[in-house]
């Protein structure tokens, strides 16, 4: 990870917080009625970051923003071959998109999410994604971004 990475997370406040990544499945089995369950399919780690002028902008154009993105897309490269092939680590952008902080007194941020899930959808998460989940926090975490 380059120094920049470090100084973007320093400026912009960054942070994460882990989610469930949960996936609904429509089951027929020849009935003409669906049965419907919901999976939780791996996790969804939300990176956000403050907007330091609090403007109402999306992020997208930010070079702070991109060079998030081009870094988190590198993290993943080196985390997905110690997960196992069952498990994929993607990095999703979301340009046009201002989330308000709401426990920051409607602070605009940006955001970026790292997805972790199984690539056979139809099963739980197991330890390979909880594997990744620990790996993508330590990565995380040595770049100074705290868990909210």
């Amino acid at each position: 990870m380059s120094e920049d990475l470090r100084e973007v997370v320093k400026k912009h406040h960054a942070f994460y917080e882990v989610l469930p990544y949960c996936v609904v499945l429509e089951e027929r089995h020849g009935n003409p009625s669906a049965t419907t369950r919901t999976i939780q399919a791996g996790f969804d780690v939300d990176i956000y970051g403050l907007n330091p002028k609090n403007e109402m902008t999306s992020p997208g154009p930010d070079p702070d923003y991109a060079l998030g993105y081009l870094e988190l897309q590198e993290m993943t490269k080196e985390i997905s071959p110690q997960a196992s092939g069952s498990c994929s680590v993607e990095v999703i952008a979301f340009p046009s998109r201002v989330v308000l902080d709401v426990r920051n007194h409607a602070a605009a941020e940006g955001m970026l999410r790292i997805r972790i899930s199984r690539r056979d959808l139809g099963q739980p998460a197991g330890l390979p994604e909880q594997h990744a989940l620990k790996e993508v926090e330590n990565q995380l975490r040595g770049l100074g971004v705290a868990r909210r």
